[in-house]
């Protein structure tokens, strides 16, 4: 089993957002996110905020992607829930940052419309040397 990937500092920043966004706190939840990202990431927390209003979130998954990070952060409340993914990169001052940040509305998830996988564009050898 692998170790489970430990990076306190961008932990205490998806918690820092997070809290942020429940509070209503716009300027702190976008002084999380780079300028480049920003569009994109107000367009993304506008159509999670519709479901709200929150009260709680939870980060349940954390993938390492060479040098940045994905996370799930989940908020919930009394009418529903709404799921994002987020991307997260240090900035030239080493702070994390969101670099892009996605809403899944209800019933759709990361892998919606990815499709069933295609097989090998090439022959797969068999024993002997030939191809099938």
């Amino acid at each position: 089993m692998k170790p489970q990937v430990k990076v306190p500092e961008l932990a205490e920043a998806i918690a820092a957002h997070a809290r942020a966004v429940l509070a209503g706190d716009t300027g702190a939840a976008e002084g999380y996110v780079m300028p480049a990202a920003l569009e994109a990431y107000r367009l993304a927390i506008a159509e999670a905020m519709r479901v709200g209003p929150f009260d709680r979130h939870v980060a349940p998954g954390l993938a390492r992607l060479g040098t940045q990070y994905i996370s799930k952060v989940r908020f919930a409340g009394a009418h529903g829930g709404a799921l994002m993914q987020i991307r997260w990169r240090r900035d030239s001052a080493s702070r994390w940052l969101i670099a892009e940040a996605e809403y899944f509305a209800p019933g759709r998830t990361p892998w919606t419309g990815v499709g069933r996988p295609r097989p090998a564009a090439w022959p797969t050898p068999m024993p002997g040397g030939e191809n099938r």
